[in-house]
């Protein structure tokens, strides 16, 4: 009786341990500690603690423009215990930057839901004589040399944002690439550089400390922290670009896990407070069916990769 006790009981352990495994999900993030992803990655988890019960953690894999994760997420367990949250870079630009990849963007991953996406802003230092990019274009075009403009590398959205606008509006910019936003922006306060697209949540802070000044957000819309900031489009150059990560599990989860997911997350990310805090931040929400995500990834490759070919530009 007293084995029969035991074994029971050992076996009740194991059920035990593995429905704990099970619950331990991990949403691997492609950056460092600490930058807007990883902010808003830990903000989500801590939601889904209180809401479902379950453990989620956040790993960072940085490094190689998201390859390091998203190559950790592809070949992980397709039973909803790892995710990756994906950007342009490793769900989109690689595909065209590099010849070989130790994954498919298009193939390895499922989509599951959008999480949050931050406009690019055209922002100038305050030695620029131009307020709004109307005027910065024709300053250019009246000009004897090309303007300086910088961006976090070559191939990042930034980049290509900036170069598919001066080709839209037929001025010529000579690329400075730095590694990271942050040296860009500093370049850009010491007068290196005259202009960067970078994301409005992080250069809000510098923006409305007078540091630099914005002379246009790409997007369909204003945007309330930097309400008289007029957007491209309204000064007659509809060009719209973000920066925006969103969930993927490798191929083979099942639907029913990738549903359940998106429904927990379209469910905290839509809550007024979340969506108030993600504004403050310069973001917003990036919410809908893993099908609508998809479409979305799809539309982003549409519209970037031929600009990473026009460029000619290669990672190899």
């Amino acid at each position: 009786m007293k084995k029969q006790v035991a074994g029971l009981a050992a076996a009740l352990c194991l059920v035990a341990g593995g429905a704990q495994a099970q619950e331990r999900i991990s949403f691997v993030v492609p950056f460092s500690p600490g930058g807007p992803t990883d902010q808003v990655t830990r903000l989500i988890a801590n939601e889904l603690m209180k809401s479902t019960g379950k453990t989620y953690i956040v790993e960072n894999k940085p490094g190689a423009a998201g390859i390091i994760a998203a190559q950790y997420v592809a070949q992980g367990p397709a039973d909803g215990s790892v995710y990756m949250v994906g950007s342009p870079a490793s769900l989109v630009i690689n595909k065209g930057l590099y010849k070989k990849l130790p994954y498919d963007p298009e193939t390895d991953f499922v989509p599951v839901s959008g999480l949050t996406r931050s406009p690019l802003v055209l922002v100038a230092n305050e030695n620029v004589k131009a307020n709004t990019a109307s005027a910065f274009v024709q300053d250019v075009k009246g000009g004897n040399e090309p303007a300086k403009m910088g961006s976090p590398g070559s191939g990042t959205i930034p980049h290509l944002a900036g170069s598919y606008f001066s080709n839209q509006v037929g001025i010529e910019l000579l690329h400075v690439p730095y590694k990271g936003i942050a040296p860009a922006i500093a370049g850009l306060m010491a007068g290196d550089i005259d202009i960067v697209f970078d994301t409005l949540s992080t250069s809000m802070a510098n923006i409305q400390a007078g540091k630099i000044k914005a002379l246009g957000v790409a997007s369909s819309k204003r945007y309330d922290v930097i309400a008289d900031v007029p957007t491209l489009a309204e000064q007659g150059h509809p060009v719209e670009a973000s920066s925006w990560f969103g969930l993927v599990a490798p191929a083979a989860t099942p639907d029913n896990i990738v549903q359940a997911m998106n429904a927990d997350i379209n469910k905290i990310i839509d809550a007024p407070d979340f969506k108030q805090r993600l504004l403050e931040m310069g973001s917003e929400p990036l919410t809908g069916s893993p099908a609508e995500f998809a479409r979305f990834i799809q539309q982003e490759r549409e519209r970037w990769l031929p600009e990473v070919s026009r460029l000619e530009l290669s990672a190899d």
